[in-house]
């Protein structure tokens, strides 16, 4: 069975085995039962318990919109777990109450491991935005580091309660609060920025851009779509995604057989249109839009390939020192990812929830309706054509090249 290769749950064995050895070398009860049933319960349970963290935050994010509130509901879910653990160890005699009081007694290592734990993981996952490790295991690794300093000190050891407090405060405002500032903080006026993989653009990427710009009073918005997705290029590398088929101006991925099978690499969908023809449409949408005057599509290759979306925010930044940034995200995986981003780098989150069931995996499948009419010309010129042949595209010749969509004039955007 693949899964029994999958090394999250390998790294999760393992950390079942550390939180035991972590309890029952200094208190010399090997045979406990309670730290047994703990312990292999942790070890088996890690990557479900992963799952449905993420899940709740994703869930969280949908419906409010609020990153604080989405990671509260995974905190509420981690601390009840943490309680669980943590009170039959109690119980089975492993921990002593007051070598609790230090830290504020049961309730109160409850709080700071689950802080702890919200705080790591959002370094996790900063870090593998900057190309530093895959989300999915620096995830893992920051929960079984926490499982091993919330042992320690647990068991009294003074020096590692110290840490262990100082640490669950300050992770705790890094992980959590940090997302309440942003999200409640006011701010009008400055310029927009709208990243994500426009894949393709459709008929609420143009509505949401309008109300981002009404709404936030924005001189000017800064368009720029993924090239190859961060994590994806990540995972090419690694061989551990393959392309399996690029045609009709798409690209398809699928896990190749080294692939973690406990990982879900492809949240939004394992199809995406080659990055110039995504470039191309948006383009063609602004335009449509009448959006030409307050709306600048950027493309830099070379800077996303650098260090993703980090560097075009800092070149727009460079563009407009001392200037208000506000970004436009959506309520999907890829909004909340962003959202990391931005509040990494102090730049105001404007997020628009949605109601509308417009979905890029729909209009990928065929779905119609969901696009601008120049939009919904272009993606059936896309599935009809063919490598090498031409065709008519709003009164000019086109041909697909490469996969690409090659025009005689860029004048066809305009």
């Amino acid at each position: 069975m693949k899964i029994v290769h999958s090394i999250f749950l390998k790294i999760a064995l393992s950390m079942g085995l550390i939180m035991y050895f972590a309890y029952a070398v200094p208190t010399g009860k090997y045979a406990n039962l309670y730290l047994i049933g703990v312990s292999a319960f942790t070890a088996l349970f890690l990557p479900i318990f992963t799952l449905i963290s993420t899940y709740l935050e994703q869930k969280g994010f949908r419906l409010t919109g609020s990153m604080f509130l989405s990671k509260l509901a995974k905190l509420v879910w981690q601390s009840l777990y943490n309680f669980l653990a943590l009170g039959l160890l109690v119980k089975g005699n492993i921990i002593d109450p007051n070598n609790l009081k230090m830290v504020g007694g049961l309730i109160g290592a409850v709080c700071l491991t689950s802080l702890a734990s919200q705080g790591l993981q959002y370094l996790a996952i900063t870090l593998s935005n900057h190309g530093k490790g895959n989300r999915f295991a620096n995830i893992f690794f920051a929960l079984s580091l926490n499982v091993i300093i919330s042992a320690l000190a647990a068991l009294g050891y003074k020096n590692v309660q110290v840490f262990f407090v100082i640490m669950g405060l300050m992770l705790g405002v890094i992980g959590v609060l940090i997302s309440l500032i942003t999200d409640i903080l006011p701010s009008k006026g400055g310029i927009g920025l709208f990243l994500g993989t426009f894949n393709p653009v459709h008929k609420s990427h143009v509505a949401i851009l309008k109300d981002f710009i009404d709404k936030r009073q924005l001189d000017k918005v800064y368009i720029h779509p993924t090239v190859i997705p961060k994590i994806h290029q990540y995972l090419l590398d690694k061989e551990m995604i393959k392309i399996v088929d690029q045609r009709a101006g798409k690209r398809y991925y699928e896990k190749s057989a080294i692939a973690d099978p406990l990982v879900n690499f492809f949240p939004t969908g394992q199809v995406f249109y080659e990055a110039e023809n995504r470039l191309f449409m948006l383009k063609v949408a602004i335009k449509e839009a009448g959006l030409e005057n307050k709306v600048e599509i950027l493309f830099e290759p070379n800077l996303y390939q650098k260090d993703g979306f980090y560097a075009i925010i800092k070149a727009i930044k460079k563009r407009h020192p001392h200037t208000k940034l506000h970004g436009l995200l959506g309520t999907d995986e890829g909004g909340m990812l962003l959202h990391d981003i931005y509040d990494e780098t102090w730049i105001k989150p404007f997020v628009k929830l949605r109601r509308d069931n417009i979905s890029g995996t729909a209009i990928r499948k065929g779905e119609k309706g969901m696009t601008t009419p120049k939009i919904t010309a272009a993606l059936d010129l896309f599935s009809n054509l063919k490598e090498g042949q031409s065709d008519q595209l709003f009164g000019q010749t086109v041909q697909l090249v490469n996969n690409r969509l090659a025009v005689a004039d860029d004048k066809i955007c305009l």
